[in-house]
This record gives C-alpha cells, structure tokens and sequence, in this order.
C-alpha cells in the first residue's frame, strides 16, 4: 500500500469520527455560538411603573396601586426557553449607610406581568417581557389586600411595598416599610446561564394618588452598578 493511500485512509477516517462528533454533541456546539443572553432594565416610569386600579373578580373596585416591573430583554441570537426571574436577597440601609440583610424576606421567584406565573415560556431575540417586582397599595385601603404590616407601625398615610413573589408568606415577610434597599436577583432560563442583578428601591413613605407624581416624589428604582 503506497504512503498517499495510508494518509488518505488515516484523513477519511478522521472525517468520519468528526461527522460523528459534530452528529452527538450538535447542540452543545451550536450553544457555543448561539444562545440568549439577557438585559435587565426599571424605570420609575410608564411602561416599567405603572398606576393599577385593583378590583375584586366581578369588577368591584379595591384599591389605587403602583406596580413596578421589570424589563427582561433577550439581546442574545436564540431564543430563550421557560424565563425566570429569582428575589435572592434583600437588604436595606442602615442609619449609617451600611446595610444590612433583612431577615424576613423568603427567597423566592417574582411573577411574570399578565401572566402570574414562575417561567415565561419563551423570549424571542431582540424581544422583551416585564416581570412583576412589588406593587404600593393605597395606604388607606391595603387591609382590603391584607398587605398591612403591624410590625411596621405605619399610618394610614404611610405606604409599605408588596413585592409580588410567586408565593406570599403567612409571616408577611414579603412586605417592606419606608426606607432605601437592595433586591439581588438572578435572571435564567433552560437554555442561558443566570444573570445577577441588583434593584434599587427608594420607598419614601408617601402615597400620591397622581401616577406622575407618585412615580417622581414617592418611589424611585434603578438598576445598581453591574
């Protein structure tokens, strides 16, 4: 056998293993170069935060609210699969601007906007979807929604936040009173590797019936520093 007939023997075969590799391990290769990839943005203005009038299923009217929700955009080149927003933490400020953990929030998912729900199924590329955060409530009004909070001391004019997690605990751990805080969150999804996030939320304690004015005087959110 001449030596060109061994090597092209040794080069069909090499051929032949790659074929086989690319053929089994085809969606770990295409994920190498194509996969979602998330951006994560809150305004304290429409349409991230907005006015909500809560009513009762037959249309009752409750309570005046301001939902504040975030935007979770796919800026990757696929298609991200069952989305999930995850409260891994939260802290607030201290007096001498240290800040602390608060002990009572539960770790646990937010709920998709319109949806109510832990997964989003699907984010196409270049698309976007808002996830719910927390929500104030007409102070005057929020025993109607059981989202009085008495170890909190408040007034009828003083508002709490609600954050909208997927399960509220019995404790009302969920519910935070006037003050500055940190909310850590982790964005995933079955095909993308989790994005770490903070929130930042300034609660000042006051209610303003006004969208605009609430949205300016009342409640500020950002993203912090990445």
């Amino acid at each position: 056998m001449s030596l060109w007939g061994t090597v092209s023997e040794w080069l069909v075969a090499i051929g032949t293993l790659v074929l086989a590799a690319v053929a089994v391990f085809q969606e770990t290769i295409r994920g190498w170069f194509y996969h979602p990839d998330f951006h994560v943005s809150i305004k304290t203005e429409p349409p991230d935060c907005v006015a909500v009038p809560l009513t009762k299923s037959d249309g009752t009217f409750v309570a005046d609210s301001i939902y504040l929700r975030l935007w979770v955009e796919n800026v990757g080149n696929a298609t991200a699969k069952n989305v999930e927003v995850y409260a891994n933490g939260l802290q607030r400020q201290r007096a001498d601007g240290t800040w602390e953990r608060v002990v009572a929030f539960p770790p646990m998912n937010l709920k998709w906007a319109n949806l109510g729900t832990i997964y989003f199924p699907s984010i196409a590329p270049e698309m976007g979807k808002h996830c719910d955060v927390g929500r104030i409530v007409d102070p005057s009004r929020r025993h109607l929604l059981h989202e009085d909070a008495p170890r909190f001391e408040l007034t009828n004019e003083q508002t709490s936040l609600a954050f909208v997690l997927i399960s509220p605990p019995n404790h009302k751990g969920h519910i935070i009173g006037p003050g500055e805080y940190q909310l850590e969150i982790f964005v995933a999804a079955e095909n993308a590797r989790p994005v770490t996030r903070t929130i930042e939320i300034s609660l000042r304690g006051t209610w303003d019936a006004d969208e605009t004015r609430m949205l300016r005087d009342g409640v500020g959110v950002s993203i912090g520093a990445v």
